[in-house]
Parts: structure tokens; sequence; C-alpha cells
């Protein structure tokens, strides 16, 4: 699976879980979740303005 294809996969979970999390009234997972998506949507940014090409371990 390619980075984008990834973080595309993250994104939809994280909205799911940030939305059950609302109905439940659970703000900590919510906080989270959000903090994951802005993330997730960043690197997105960086990848489609060309910024971030590849990756590379270490």
């Amino acid at each position: 699976m390619d980075l984008v294809s990834y973080l595309h996969d993250e994104i939809n979970f994280l909205t799911e879980q940030m939305n059950r999390a609302k109905k439940e009234k659970d703000n900590a997972m919510n906080f989270l979740c959000d903090a994951r998506i802005t993330e997730a949507k960043r690197i997105l940014e960086q990848i489609d303005q060309g910024k971030i090409d590849r990756l590379k371990a270490e």
C-alpha cells in the first residue's frame, strides 16, 4: 500500500472513530482523532505540493 492510500484510509477510519466519540461524548478520543486527522491531512498537502516525494528510513 502506498503512503497516499494509507493516509486516506487512516483519515476515513479516524473520522468514523471521531463520530463515535462524539456520540459517546468521549472528549479525549474526539481530540485525539481530530489531531491525527489534521496531521494526516497536512502530510497529504505536503505530498500534493511536491514537498514530500519519498520516504526513507534511516
